[in-house]
């Protein structure tokens, strides 16, 4: 192979590696009314200007670690499902319409509504190497 075939070979790989959008772990603490919210499904959401999303879990203990995050400005989403949403609602039948209104039950969400979007949550973070996000999300106690 001639060294004119190797330098644009490596060239290429090189610009592989980097020339897409630089990404950097983040890490932080989720709370709700200043305490850890001791409930599974907790997820945290950091959107990207392109509309990236990089999902996490949430601990029990309110950590959590999200890898991949695009750096620069992201909006962040925070939300806890709330498990008995889904409970006793049937699925779609192929063959039945669509109900006119949602069925009435719990609320899809144990956290406030409002932070599950990244666009209602006024949660946002600049991110580069080594950043620590906490996010305090506030509303009425939950059971």
């Amino acid at each position: 192979m001639s060294r004119t075939v190797v330098k644009i070979a490596l060239g290429f790989a090189v610009c592989l590696a980097g020339c897409g959008e630089r990404q950097a772990d983040v890490t932080g603490r989720v709370t709700y009314n200043g305490a850890p919210l001791d409930k599974p499904g907790g997820k945290i959401v950091f959107v990207s200007p392109r509309g990236t999303q990089v999902v996490a879990d949430i601990g029990s203990d309110g950590t959590y670690r999200a890898t991949g995050v695009i750096v620069g400005p992201n909006r962040v989403a925070v939300y806890y499902s709330n498990p008995e949403a889904q409970k006793g609602r049937p699925f779609p039948q192929k063959d039945k319409p669509a109900p006119k209104s949602p069925p009435q039950g719990p609320p899809a969400f144990l956290t406030p509504i409002k932070y599950a979007s990244p666009d209602t949550s006024d949660f946002a973070v600049q991110v580069v190497r080594g950043t620590v996000f906490n996010a305090d999300m506030t509303g009425p106690k939950i059971p």
